[in-house]
C-alpha cells in the first residue's frame, strides 16, 4: 500500500465530518429524549422552543429561524407550550399581528429544571470523558460553527448548518 492511497480528499474529509457529527447528534438524542420526555412531559423540540425563547427569540418567527425548524411546527408548539402555562403570547401594541413571546415563571422552572435533569443525564453517561478532550472538542466544534458562517455568492452573510 502507497501513501497515496491513504490520503483523502478534502470532500472525503468533510463527508466524514458529517457522518461523524450525525452519529454522535443521534447518540445523544437517544441518550437524552425519553428521559427528559419522562420527567418533563415534553419532547425535545418543545424544549428547544423554551430555550430560545429564553435566549432571546421573541417571536414566533425568531424561534423558527434560531431553531432552523418551520414556522408551522413552532406555531404548534407555541399553542401547546401557551396552553400548558409555560410561556405566553403578547400582541405587540404597534402591529396587532405580530405576537411577542415570554416565559411564564412556571416556564422559567421548566427550563430550569431541564437543564439539572440534562446535566444529570449527561454526566451519568458521559462523565467518564476526560476534560481536557472534552474542552478540545468543544473548540474545534465552536470553530466549525465559525467557519460555516460564510459570505453567499450575492454577498451575504448566511449560517450554513
Amino acid at each position: 500500500m502507497n501513501d497515496s492511497s491513504l490520503q483523502t480528499s478534502p470532500q472525503d474529509d468533510v463527508y466524514t465530518l458529517v457522518r461523524a457529527v450525525l452519529r454522535l447528534s443521534r447518540r445523544f438524542h437517544q441518550v437524552l429524549d425519553d428521559p427528559l420526555e419522562r420527567s418533563l412531559g415534553l419532547n425535545t423540540k418543545e424544549l428547544v422552543v423554551l430555550a430560545a425563547i429564553m435566549d432571546g427569540a421573541d417571536t414566533p418567527s425568531a424561534v423558527a429561524e434560531r431553531q432552523r425548524l418551520p414556522a408551522p411546527t413552532v406555531t404548534r408548539m407555541v399553542t401547546k407550550l401557551a396552553g400548558l402555562g409555560l410561556l405566553e403570547r403578547v400582541t405587540d401594541p404597534s402591529d396587532l399581528r405580530r405576537q411577542h413571546l415570554r416565559l411564564t415563571a412556571e416556564g422559567e422552572a421548566t427550563r430550569a429544571r431541564t437543564r439539572s435533569t440534562a446535566q444529570d443525564i449527561v454526566q451519568a453517561h458521559f462523565g467518564h470523558l476526560p476534560v481536557d478532550r472534552v474542552q478540545a472538542a468543544q473548540a474545534a466544534l465552536d470553530a466549525l460553527e465559525a467557519a460555516l458562517i460564510t459570505q453567499t455568492p450575492e454577498g451575504n452573510s448566511e449560517v450554513n448548518v
